[in-house]
């Protein structure tokens, strides 16, 4: 097992009153990408899902999102803002302390592929800011 796989991720969040299941999913996604969890990504994402980094490049599939996913460094903590539901959309902005030192700020907006909680993600744009 490599270095990151032994590292804590502190997590930082206000209380939630849990009548948007959709928020589970939302955290568990952003703690899943600073863990490099990519499984649990995966498993969340329809079989031709595309995953925008704005600014950036487009990802295609998931062997693309699963690819930089694990090509991203380790986070030492992340802190949650605010979690947007409603209908087939869904989002989630806060930031992460880098185990490297900045701090970088994201905002992930999904679609899913219908309203369920069950519905998996088609669509995905990552706002991501890195503090130089």
């Amino acid at each position: 097992m490599d270095e990151y796989a032994f590292r804590m991720l502190t997590i930082h969040e206000e209380p939630d009153c849990g009548n948007a299941p959709r928020k589970l999913i939302l955290r568990n996604l952003v703690v899943a990408l600073a863990t490099q969890d990519s499984e649990y990504v995966d498993s969340l994402l329809s079989d031709d899902v595309v995953w925008d980094l704005v600014g950036g490049q487009v990802l295609m599939g998931r062997d693309a999102i699963r690819e930089w996913i694990t090509s991203q460094g380790p986070v030492d903590a992340v802190t949650f803002g605010t979690f947007l539901t409603h209908g087939r959309g869904a989002g989630v902005d806060g930031s992460l302390d880098l185990a490297d030192g900045p701090r970088s700020r994201f905002c992930h907006v999904l679609r899913f592929a219908g309203a369920a909680r069950t519905a998996k993600v088609i669509g995905v744009n990552s706002y991501i800011i890195r503090a130089t």
